[in-house]
């Protein structure tokens, strides 16, 4: 099976929680759901149809957790008021605007987020090919971002080439791990998290989660699988 591997970076980043309240914490991590949407941004599909045209797309990540802050952002309540379609020389702005509904909104932002994102789509070897291409001339039909459309990010080409499925036993992962693909073997000097995020969307944007194994600092961890998949830098379980 081919893998695109693929470096996702950024200046900030935020992955709302589905838990969150009116504090915005976000995810350490992307979630597969945020993969999808950034792929779909690549290929220019519509807001919701990544859930169906996108279903069979593998997706591993990996990375260290990056540092975090709080950031207030300021949301409008009302749509600003609306112009009009006719602009006269001397025509003067309103005198007395209506007054602009707002509040200020805590959003747990990411600090230079930067992650190894690995895709593969044995089901659709056209549209991998086109997804390929598109990231290495750097040629996306959406802009890329980092969860929040603000949050302008960076795809950058790192290689595609063959992964091999490896057998039943003792592996050396990297990345997300999902929990009921391995069992987790315990080592010492490691950090490995539990953590529970978004797997699948439907078309009607109803979010399905499954628990995952993170390693804080992004380093290799020992879990028992038959699910990993090796290429020449990267060995991992997709999500």
């Amino acid at each position: 099976m081919d893998i695109l591997s693929v470096r996702w970076s950024a200046k900030y980043g935020h992955f709302l929680r589905a838990e969150a309240n009116v504090n915005a914490i976000t995810y350490p991590v992307p979630p597969r759901t945020a993969v999808l949407g950034l792929v779909a941004a690549i290929l220019g599909l519509e807001k919701d149809a990544l859930a169906i045209e996108l279903a069979e797309l593998q997706v591993a990540v990996r990375g260290a957790v990056p540092m975090r802050f709080w950031h207030r952002v300021k949301l409008r309540k009302d749509p600003p008021n609306t112009l009009p379609y006719e602009i006269k020389s001397n025509q003067r702005g309103s005198d007395s605007p209506a007054p602009e509904k707002a509040t200020l909104h805590r959003q747990e932002w990411l600090l230079k987020p930067q992650y190894e994102l690995q895709l593969a789509w044995p089901t659709q070897p056209t549209r991998f090919n086109e997804l390929v291409e598109r990231i290495e001339q750097r040629r996306w039909h959406f802009t890329p971002c980092m969860g929040l459309s603000e949050l302008l990010s960076d795809v950058e080409f790192i290689d595609c080439q063959s992964a091999m499925r490896l057998p039943l036993g003792l592996q050396q992962i990297q990345g997300l791990c999902p929990v009921d693909e391995v069992r987790l073997i315990a080592e010492q000097n490691l950090g490995v998290h539990l953590l529970r995020l978004p797997r699948h969307v439907s078309a009607n944007r109803v979010f399905s989660h499954a628990p995952y194994y993170l390693e804080h600092q992004g380093r290799s961890f020992t879990v028992e699988t038959a699910a990993a998949w090796q290429t020449n830098n990267w060995t991992g379980v997709f999500l």
